[in-house]
């Protein structure tokens, strides 16, 4: 019986210095996380910050401190001790201040110089660093005044967004009532964010000469066009592909009516927008989810010979553009906008607008959507298109050639920085 208790003491003892070890070790990981350490090293105090998976290095301390017309350089390491993309920013924090700022690695090549005012702007804005990578840099800040200055450096692990895509475009925007009729009136105003339904829910559309709609994804530049209401968020291309090219071939299979040429699934152009998507955004495919796009397929007036779809209704007649749709869906990764999403951007038909955020100056001509406009008795189909001068133009046949302005969604849980403005887009970090 001495035994078994004496074993039983040093299994308790054992049992609690195991504790005591594990609780020793999760208290200095939450002691050393995003926590500031300060060295000296030559008699300057370097800055050492854990902001989640980045180590952030201030060499020369994190705070700038210039008297007069003085010139000071300040190195800052960044670290990333993950395996994964780490997206981080740069910036003087609580800064106001007339400097020159020029931004070298460590081998000397020049990454950025700001020779205006800086305020709260970023002097390096959402780079990425990738896993286990470290990135050093020299900071040369001169004061342009004779006045005295003090400021700190910062480096942000922007990776940690907490906001989804979603989320954040309705927190930089206020939900409101169109200024003009939608479909009957071109918006040259900033008309912000309206509400509506598709048919998965509430969706809210950009109208007007929207600002804040900016998105970068590696080197293309798009415009939000609309959250859908999965919350997933539509963007368009904001220019065109090089080359124009067909929607379709003119040509039925045996059995099919002439409506199917109309149709975005099967027709020739999806093989371009693949082939698109491949080439430039494959890197991005886990952000970027299927969306739908709906091509109407029920021709409901008939004049001299030619049927007219219900689109054509929707938009040339009625003027009452709809995101809900009656037709036919193609699901995939990368689309062509719909008349009615044109029409609600604040295009009309048969009127240009250069005042909304869908014109281009640099758009060279049309470009097609994805919405039907008309079929005959000799199985010609066309379809609707957008003119050079932002409006919404009279059919084209699907076998004619027009430019491509490639649309895609992106997913619903994925995270983003920046204001949406053009100096500022928003950028996907997780």
């Amino acid at each position: 019986m001495a035994k078994l208790f004496e074993s039983d003491n040093k299994y308790s003892l054992v049992l609690l210095f195991i504790t005591m070890v594990f609780l020793l070790l999760v208290g200095l990981a939450i002691l050393f996380s995003n926590v500031k350490f300060e060295e000296k090293v030559d008699g300057t105090i370097a800055t050492i910050i854990n902001e989640g998976d980045l180590i952030i290095n201030y060499v020369d301390g994190d705070e700038v401190e210039l008297n007069g017309n003085k010139e000071q350089t300040y190195s800052i390491t960044i670290t990333n001790i993950s395996t994964n993309k780490i997206y981080y920013s740069v910036f003087f924090e609580s800064a106001n201040m007339d400097v020159s700022v020029k931004i070298k690695d460590y081998d000397g090549n020049e990454i950025n110089e700001i020779s205006e005012e800086i305020t709260s702007d970023k002097l390096i804005n959402l780079n990425n660093i990738e896993g286990e990578q470290t990135l050093r840099y020299k900071i040369t800040v001169e004061n342009k005044s004779k006045n005295k200055f003090k400021g700190r450096l910062k480096v942000t692990n922007d990776s940690l967004a907490n906001d989804t895509f979603s989320d954040l475009i309705l927190l930089n925007n206020n939900v409101s009532v169109p200024e003009t009729k939608v479909g009957e009136y071109i918006a040259t105003n900033d008309e912000g964010l309206i509400s509506t339904n598709d048919n998965k829910g509430t969706s809210y559309y950009f109208r007007g000469n929207v600002k804040n709609n900016y998105v970068k994804i590696g080197d293309n530049l798009f415009r939000i066009v609309r959250i859908n209401g999965d919350s997933s968020v539509r963007l368009v291309l904001n220019d065109v592909l090089e080359n124009e090219y067909q929607y379709n071939t003119n040509e039925v299979l045996e059995g099919q009516e002439s409506y199917y040429l109309t149709l975005l699934e099967g027709a020739s152009i999806l093989n371009v927008l693949n082939t698109w998507f491949e080439d430039t955004l494959k890197e991005y495919d886990s952000f970027i989810t299927n969306g739908d796009y709906c091509t109407d397929d029920s021709f409901i007036n008939e004049i001299n010979g030619i049927k007219y779809s219900s689109t054509y209704n929707r938009v040339r007649s009625l003027k009452e553009p709809d995101l809900r749709c009656n037709g036919k869906i193609y699901t995939g990764k990368v689309g062509l906008l719909s008349a009615d999403e044109v029409l609600m951007a604040g295009g009309i038909a048969n009127s240009g607008n250069s005042e909304y955020y869908l014109y281009n100056e640099n758009i060279p001509g049309s470009y097609m959507t994805n919405s039907s406009y008309s079929i005959n008795i000799d199985t010609a189909a066309s379809i609707f298109v957008v003119n050079k001068d932002g409006a919404i133009s009279d059919g084209i046949l699907v076998s004619a050639k027009a430019y491509i302005r490639p649309v895609i969604n992106i997913n619903v849980d994925a995270k983003v920085k920046g204001s949406g403005t053009i100096k500022d887009p928003y950028v996907i970090v997780s």
